[in-house]
């Protein structure tokens, strides 16, 4: 029997480094080429938020991009839609190696970053805008704060930093609740990885929806704003806090102009990965998440264009 036994656990043992080889080999990712992907239906107009994790971010020092973020504008649908990329997730890079989606802009350019998103998920961005943490807590600060449910822990984490100032929120943090948060600690809240799941989500799955949930609420709370305050926001405010961007001072115009007349409308949110297309994944000795880049894409373009039949076009698309 106790031969028996030192046989099996031999076995095994020759057996693991295999699993492990294995393990370090992702799955393949085949991204479409560039015929392959959809036009825009009418009246849909792409944004992409990126936020570097670089205090001095530029065009050409980008950083990691560790905030990815889809801003989906539907003029004709009435639409506006937020979608949130998770940081570490194993893309094909540009010269055909794989690597996680936040390093592209990094060691290859923020164009490749959009490319890279186009040929995954099978649309079409062009436009970006890159900010770092800073300008992002400067825009909040301009716009007077932002309203957010905090859970317990949440707050705990925001009162725990030692740089923590009682005129963080009001009301005062004290727990779980609602508060109107100034630009930093709103950026913290943000960045909060923490281990305890909150609505079924944790670690940067559950940073991606503090991230929605901070520019949704920015939103909301412009709903009432005239066209001559949006146009400040946008060619000052915004303008001004940006560290690198292939808009012009006109496309900022244009873009605004749409987002004001949907400053009424419904906020809708989606994550890529979606629920039970993700999985952590160690290559090369980086943590990333191996998604099911076909299910997701799919999902992607179903949440993006599901209002096609409010077109009154019936060509071109199933």
């Amino acid at each position: 029997m106790l031969k028996k036994l030192i046989a099996l656990l031999l076995v095994l043992c020759t057996l693991l480094p295999l699993a492990a080889y294995a393990e370090k080999e992702p799955n393949t990712i085949i991204p479409l080429t560039e015929e392959e992907i959809p036009p825009t239906p009418e009246g849909i107009h792409y944004y992409l938020l990126l936020c570097s994790d670089r205090d001095e971010s530029s065009y050409s020092a980008p950083g990691n991009t560790d905030g990815i973020m889809l801003v989906a504008l539907d003029t004709l649908a009435n639409r506006v839609m937020l979608i949130s990329f998770i940081r570490d997730m194993l893309i094909v890079r540009p010269d055909g190696k794989y690597g996680r989606i936040n390093g592209i802009a990094k060691r290859f350019s923020l164009e490749d970053t959009i490319k890279v998103l186009n040929s995954h998920f099978g649309i079409r961005i062009e436009k970006y805008i890159l900010v770092n943490w800073t300008g992002v807590a400067n825009i909040i600060d301009a716009l007077g704060g932002v309203e957010l449910t905090l859970t317990n822990g949440e707050a705990i984490r925001l009162k725990d930093k030692q740089a923590y100032m009682s005129n963080w929120a009001v009301p005062e943090l004290r727990g779980a609740g609602t508060y109107r948060l100034r630009g930093y600690p709103a950026v913290i809240y943000m960045r909060i990885r923490s281990e305890t799941p909150v609505g079924g989500e944790q670690y940067d799955y559950r940073r991606t929806t503090r991230a929605r949930n901070v520019v949704s609420s920015l939103a909301n709370s412009l709903r009432e704003i005239s066209w001559s305050d949006a146009l400040s926001l946008a060619t000052v405010t915004v303008w001004q806090s940006i560290a690198a961007t292939n808009m012009t001072l006109a496309d900022m115009l244009e873009a605004a102009s749409y987002a004001f007349s949907l400053r009424n409308a419904e906020i809708e949110q989606l994550r890529i990965p979606i629920n039970g297309t993700g999985r952590e994944f160690i290559y090369m000795e980086m943590a990333t998440q191996q998604i099911d880049v076909p299910a997701n894409r799919e999902a992607l373009q179903q949440f993006l264009f599901d209002s096609y039949t409010v077109r009154g076009d019936d060509e071109g698309w199933d």
